[in-house]
């Protein structure tokens, strides 16, 4: 690794930030987390996250905590998840989930610019053939979004993740 490279990475730790790494305890079932633990010199430690993965992780964790229910952090978390108890229009939902997804990005201070925020419930891929028909026929059924988004960073980068799964409209 060449000294730019290095100099880099220090840059995405420091105005990225570190954290705990977090891995979720049942895909696809459940939205539950658990920290993870390595091999250290000296016995187990835990496991961590910085940079690009810490913002990823971060904003995937805050999509899938209510808004206001950190007792240390009110302002942490979706407000998006109000959208889909309500008794509105479908697309009105989406579209409020949607704002819910580019206020939690804004706020984050290390995202410069969101670029994308896709919401996709297998809709488009109605018409498709073969294993795209299948896969969308599955996630029409399951009843869930999937989310990714794409936004720079201050550091320049940009990335493109998938923060996870909401329940369908």
């Amino acid at each position: 690794m060449d000294r730019t490279e290095r100099e880099r990475q220090a840059a995405q730790r420091r105005y990225l930030g570190w954290g705990l790494a977090f891995e979720t305890t049942m895909p696809g079932v459940d939205l539950a987390r658990d920290v993870v633990f390595d091999d250290g010199p000296n016995g187990r430690v835990l496991a961590l996250v910085a940079g690009t993965e810490n913002v990823a992780q971060s904003l995937a964790v805050a999509l899938t905590t209510l808004r206001g229910s950190n007792v240390f952090d009110a302002t942490f978390g979706f407000d998006g998840l109000n959208a889909l108890a309500e008794q509105i229009e479908p697309n009105l939902i989406r579209e409020q989930v949607r704002i819910g997804i580019i206020t939690l990005l804004d706020r984050d201070p290390r995202v410069r610019k969101i670029v994308d925020v896709n919401l996709d419930d297998g809709r488009l891929g109605v018409g498709a053939t073969g294993a795209d028909d299948a896969a969308g026929a599955a996630l029409r059924s399951s009843r869930t979004l999937q989310v990714q988004v794409q936004f720079e960073t201050i550091t320049d980068d940009r990335l493109s993740v998938h923060l996870g799964e909401l329940p369908s409209v």
